[in-house]
């Protein structure tokens, strides 16, 4: 979906068929978010609990980053970065520029009121690994913070996303009020979500990121909507059918980021890439690199 000059990205195609049917260890200062209900007693808590266990008994969510079963090559890695890295999830076809980060991204995690202390300590750390192991792969500085992050990572409770607007508003980020909107009208089948924004200049890659991931969710959808949205804030924005072994394929086969993920960030960041290149210019480096 392309929302004024934004890519916005979120978690959860299979899950919301199944709907339907059905910084850093810091408080926010700047815009206080009310939690009228612990998020763990409620409803949703226990619809995404039931979608969860419904995954693993049909062998999604799988834990296995390197599976034997699904063998990748150059050709289907060259094809996976097309459909994610040069479209936009949702989105009708590409926009024709590579984006990534060409500035150090310094994520601050930040908690809503309704999640408590043991999770807090436990997200925290997931997500601080999580970045220094994304790092490792591209070769670009992530790093955690508490002070001016311009990646900003929240978790928080259906009601209290519904009360983002002012911390949002005041977050710096520059987010217009038709994407504040959609954030506080975020529906159920929306599992996570994750906006980036470029500078005016594409060719300086992105500026800022935001990810939304629900205090609701149990532990294994937790952390793949962390591990995706992070991922996709990083410029591989789309989902693809067709990759696999891939946590960017919306069947959520895969619930952690794998080797083919990986190697689709390697490309990204690959010092023959920039910012603001054309698609067919950034396709020919990609297919000698993965040739």
């Amino acid at each position: 979906m392309r929302t004024g000059g934004l890519r916005v990205s979120w978690f959860g195609g299979l899950m919301a068929a199944l709907l339907k049917g059905a910084s850093f260890l810091a408080l926010m200062a700047t815009a206080s978010i009310a939690a009228p209900e612990r998020s763990w007693g409620s409803d949703l808590a226990k619809r995404y609990a039931g979608i969860e266990a419904s995954f693993v008994s049909t062998g999604r969510l799988r834990q296995d980053p390197r599976p034997a079963d699904a063998p990748y090559d150059g050709a289907r890695l060259l094809r996976s970065f097309e459909e994610i890295a040069l479209r936009h999830e949702y989105g009708r076809g590409g926009d024709g520029r590579l984006m990534r980060w060409e500035d150090p991204v310094r994520l601050g995690l930040r908690f809503g009121a309704s999640v408590g202390a043991e999770e807090r300590r436990e997200v925290a750390g997931s997500v601080a690994r999580y970045a220094r192991r994304l790092s490792g792969i591209t070769g670009h500085s992530i790093t955690m913070t508490t002070r001016d992050p311009n990646f900003q990572v929240l978790m928080i409770s259906d009601a209290e996303r519904r009360q983002i607007g002012p911390f949002l508003r005041a977050s710096g980020l520059g987010l217009n009020a038709a994407t504040i909107s959609r954030i506080e009208r975020m529906p159920p089948s929306v599992s996570c979500l994750v906006v980036a924004l470029p500078h005016a200049d594409g060719r300086r890659g992105y500026r800022g990121a935001l990810a939304i991931l629900r205090a609701e969710h149990g532990p294994l959808m937790r952390r793949a909507c962390m591990e995706e949205e992070l991922a996709q804030g990083l410029g591989l924005p789309n989902d693809c059918r067709v990759a696999r072994p891939s946590i960017f394929n919306d069947d959520e086969e895969f619930g952690v980021l794998t080797a083919h993920d990986e190697a689709l960030l390697d490309l990204l960041y690959d010092p023959a890439l920039s910012s603001g290149m054309s698609a067919s210019e950034a396709l020919r480096i990609v297919r000698r690199l993965t040739s």
